[in-house]
């Protein structure tokens, strides 16, 4: 079933005051956007990034979202691509390309690890403090941490879990990828194209080569299994973390960003075909952004909903074509807008009531 949030009336008073802590990947949106542009045309219709480029600088951003606007918009930190974003209790954990910082009261935890690349997302483990779910993109990967210690308790390798390759953005055809030796030595015998990521601190591999793309992680109501989002599979999937078997949940997406539980359900953002999904493998419920005003001529057809986070019940999208937060609740057929930076490349939100302490905590990570 499928709604049109341009059929929804507007309204700035169905949802409550609320704060939230975000992440701006970068500041200059524009040249984003011409390169989606660019990459769309590609054979092996993966969209994002061929080469390595250079880093950009992003930052932390607080909000303060009230009457229908902005009333707090203050840039905490100027970070390297800050990406992941989460706040529980009294911590608050964020992403910085190839680093996680955890700042838990007055202290301030910082994780590396050589496979960190491209950070996507990090979630802490409410019911286990301490813990925390990184997915590095990069490399198509997902770590645990015990942060407190410096200690991995747990990793998974798409390519090792029955996404072994991914596609040559100019012909098409499968490239196969793997850190084994064994495997690369096996790969070469049998003449198979391949990458062969010896070094994860001197190799890259840029957006449109990888072979899931996981750009989210969160950990599932369900113990031992996580929920990630496979941008390149279009689908949200169910991770057994003692299998390591990856199960679709929700698939049918485009570019799909943020899956997570909700109820007995999935939510996933499709972000190239500019829509909220809610569903399972059955059946799916379709809120559409597409036929909505407000988005610059010169983008066509193309979409862009970044991600999605229910706050009180009402959904909060990131819409970064109309570079506005957009709140709407399909119960009550309502919707409302609120405009930001027309030069932030918005990334993640999470709801944050952030103390004095904690805000400069954060600015001190900028410094």
């Amino acid at each position: 079933m499928q709604y049109e949030l341009a059929d929804y009336q507007q309204n700035s008073d169905f949802y409550e005051d609320f704060t939230l802590l975000a992440t701006v990947k970068s500041f200059d949106l524009q040249a984003i956007r011409e390169r989606y542009l660019k990459t769309r045309a590609k054979k092996s219709n993966r969209t994002g990034s061929v080469e390595r480029r250079k880093v950009a600088m992003g930052g932390v951003v607080h909000l303060e979202v009230a009457r229908g606007k902005l009333q707090k918009s203050d840039v905490l930190a100027k970070l390297p691509e800050p990406r992941g974003i989460h706040f529980s209790g009294n911590t608050v954990a964020l992403s910085s390309e190839n680093k996680v910082f955890i700042i838990e009261g007055q202290q301030v935890f910082t994780i590396t690890d050589p496979w960190f690349s491209y950070i996507h997302t990090v979630q802490l483990k409410t019911d286990e403090p301490g813990k925390i779910l990184v997915s590095s993109s990069g490399f198509d990967s997902i770590f645990e941490y015990d942060y407190r210690n410096n200690r991995k308790t747990f990793e998974w390798f798409a390519w090792e879990n029955g996404f072994p390759y991914g596609r040559d953005p100019e012909s098409g055809e499968k490239v196969y990828i793997t850190r084994q030796q064994s495997q690369h030595v096996s790969y070469q015998q049998e003449n198979i194209p391949h990458l062969y990521i010896e070094n994860p601190e001197e190799e890259t591999l840029p957006t449109a080569k990888r072979a899931a793309f996981i750009n989210s992680v969160v950990y599932h109501k369900v113990p031992n299994l996580m929920m990630a989002t496979f941008f390149h599979e279009g689908a949200v999937f169910s991770i057994d973390r003692q299998t390591g078997k990856a199960v679709k949940q929700l698939s049918g997406l485009k570019n799909p960003h943020g899956g997570q539980p909700l109820g007995d359900k999935v939510l996933g953002t499709s972000t190239g075909a500019g829509a909220v999904v809610v569903g399972d493998a059955d059946e799916q419920t379709v809120y559409n952004f597409s036929k909505l005003q407000g988005k610059p001529t010169s983008l066509n057809d193309m979409e862009w909903i970044q991600n999605t986070i229910v706050v009180n019940g009402n959904f909060v999208s990131i819409d970064s074509n109309r570079n506005a937060l957009v709140i709407f609740n399909p119960q009550k057929r309502l919707i409302d807008f609120i405009p930001y930076d027309d030069n932030w490349a918005l990334q993640d939100l999470c709801v944050a009531d952030l103390d004095d302490r904690q805000v400069e905590k954060i600015r001190q990570l900028g410094k």
